[in-house]
């Protein structure tokens, strides 16, 4: 399989090829459509451990919000992982994101740090929120064990 790749000057094409390492190391992204119309997408990383996954974007068209679309695409992706066999997923949530943390909470994902029962959960220590340059939070990390 190969895929054309668009340049300034037309008559060069410059090619390349994607194989299975290499879209297995980009992740994956699920895209909701309607009519060829793009309304929403959910990002999710490449494997880095097995049995868990991670949700890095949640994209919803404005005119598709609070419709349920988020949800669908949310419910789908956890379906498809734990036929796959993963037992976790983790969304990263944009720190300061009402509305992304309330929505994850919604469709019943909990915040690390949160739940008492977590002290003793050798893999959630491996998840850390993203931190900029200066040590400020970037993401809350919220999971879900499926």
């Amino acid at each position: 399989q190969r895929r054309r790749i668009g340049s300034k000057d037309k008559d060069k094409e410059i090619s390349e090829e994607i194989t299975a390492e290499r879209e297995q190391a980009a992740g994956q992204v699920w895209v909701a459509d309607c009519d060829g119309d793009i309304v929403g997408c959910i990002f999710r990383e490449s494997e880095t451990r097995p049995g868990v996954r991670r949700i890095c974007r949640l994209v919803t068209g404005c005119w598709y919000r609070r419709e349920g679309l988020g949800r669908l695409l949310v419910q789908s992706l956890e379906l498809k992982e734990r036929e796959t066999g993963a037992w976790r997923v983790y969304a990263h949530v944009p720190y300061p994101s009402k509305v992304g943390e309330a929505f994850f909470r919604k469709v019943g994902y909990r915040q690390v740090g949160e739940a008492t029962d977590e002290e003793d959960d050798d893999e959630m220590k491996k998840e850390i929120p993203e931190r900029g340059f200066m040590g400020y939070p970037l993401t809350k990390v919220f999971y879900k064990d499926l």
